[in-house]
């Protein structure tokens, strides 16, 4: 089973009141393992590695690429490789000198292209960020924008993304064409893209990263042209630049004071915690916002390394947590609405079997749990059954519930239903926020007391 992937899709309505927006979600990817979108394709691509017999990875990038790399590299035993060229003293501070592959005494004309000969030369698979531009990339970057579009019944308006290397962008296009052709989408979204104010020097960035000490000569970028730059330069910028100008995206110039508002606004009002570096989609969909240019109806936002203050974790055996303790949780934190001891007990281990148990943190903390049974049943009535949650006191208001009911729902695909008592009203208000519809009132048969 694919650890990466079935991140949260968050509605942000407190974001939504504040900018005057209809409907706003949040795909929060810092959910995956080791907390960056790159999970995705950094498994994917191990595997493939795994697949074809490699025993040994060569990667580069930047850093969060590298950690997820490494991540999966590791969970499968193979061994990685890093290489270490000039004015890149963030590897010797953050990596494990072990696995570096000192290449500082290269020529200047060494090109990081010619990672492939010596990835080819060493009997190593190459995976390297700025070559992402690849058929497992893609198939598995479309597998996110399925996943939003899924949740959010194919009617989105706008999808804010970061400018990288034009993978993602192109990735998301693909799966959007395939959802227009297929006629699941009625009409293509509006793409977004933020980046930094001369998004085309950001390009030159890109190009200068694959090559060590280049001539102080071949550094600017003033015009839209194929032959704008030097030979070494032209063959990434061209491939993004394309990218750019087929899928239409409407590139939004940000500041670095619109990085740290965006990343304040969203940790104040909705509890989502994404880097600076990495706020560039919400910073870009506030500014669109604020200048009046959005319509009403439905907008994403890609956040690379967002995720909630609140981690819900699952837990997948009674050695994560033992029985005892999921029940005192349980029946704590659920007071007034407890079922018996043995009810609960039942619950638990049926849902530990073949549905999921969920526990809520924040700053390491638990705060509240979800358990959620599988029913056996595929269209009688909705496959998996929310049978408790709770919440620990003190968390009224902060996000908790929602979180967990939230993750409930990406896990079951929203094939889920839940029972509420009959005045329980505060708990029937959150539920229909989260989509659920009151449909029928449960009866259960009280056998005569004899």
């Amino acid at each position: 089973m694919r650890k990466s992937g079935r991140t949260p899709l968050m509605r942000a309505r407190k974001m939504e009141k504040a900018l005057g927006i209809e409907e706003i979600y949040l795909k929060l990817e810092g959910a995956n393992p080791s907390g960056h979108k790159y999970d995705r394709i950094a498994e994917v691509l191990v595997r493939d590695a795994i697949t074809n017999g490699f025993s040994k990875i060569l990667v580069d990038g930047s850093k969060c690429y590298i950690k997820s790399v490494m991540l999966f590299a590791k969970l499968n035993e193979l061994e990685v490789r890093v290489p270490l060229f000039k004015q890149e003293k963030w590897k010797l501070s953050r990596l494990n000198k072990d696995i570096l592959m000192d290449l500082r005494d290269k020529k200047n004309t060494f090109s990081r292209l010619q990672l492939r000969d010596i990835a080819e030369e060493n009997n190593m698979y190459l995976m390297c960020e700025w070559n992402l531009n690849n058929i497992i990339s893609h198939l598995v970057l479309e597998d996110m924008t399925t996943e939003c579009l899924k949740r959010m019944d194919y009617k989105v308006d706008t999808i804010t993304l970061q400018l990288g290397y034009g993978y993602t962008l192109s990735s998301i296009y693909s799966g959007l064409m395939k959802s227009w052709v297929e006629e699941e989408l009625s009409e293509l979204p509006q793409l977004l893209c933020g980046s930094r104010p001369l998004w085309q020097d950001v390009l030159d960035e890109y190009a200068k990263k694959m090559h060590i000490d280049q001539d102080e000569n071949d550094k600017n970028i003033t015009e839209k042209k194929d032959d704008y730059l030097p030979d070494k330069h032209t063959e990434i910028v061209k491939i993004i630049m394309k990218i750019i100008l087929e899928t239409r995206v409407e590139m939004i110039g940000i500041e670095e004071e619109d990085l740290k508002k965006a990343s304040a606004m969203l940790r104040e009002l909705e509890g989502v915690i994404v880097s600076k570096d990495e706020s560039y989609a919400m910073a870009a969909f506030i500014q669109k916002a604020q200048s009046g240019l959005l319509k009403n109806g439905k907008h994403l936002i890609i956040l690379n390394n967002g995720r909630s203050e609140i981690e819900v974790c699952e837990i997948k055996s009674f050695n994560d947590k033992n029985k005892e303790d999921l029940l005192e949780m349980t029946r704590s934190w659920l007071s007034d609405y407890n079922d018996s001891v043995g009810e609960t007990v039942d619950a638990i281990e049926k849902a530990m079997k073949e549905g999921f148990l969920l526990i809520a943190k924040r700053n390491g903390e638990e705060q509240g749990i979800c358990i959620i049974v599988n029913m056996g049943f595929e269209r009688f009535i909705p496959t998996y059954h929310l049978a408790y949650i709770g919440v620990k006191p003190g968390n009224k208001g902060r996000g908790v519930a929602s979180e967990l009911i939230g993750r409930a729902i990406e896990l079951t695909d929203g094939n889920l239903s839940l029972h509420v008592d009959l005045d329980n009203k505060r708990a029937k208000s959150l539920y229909r926020k989260m989509g659920f519809n009151h449909v029928y009132d449960r009866m259960i048969y009280n056998h005569p007391v004899e």
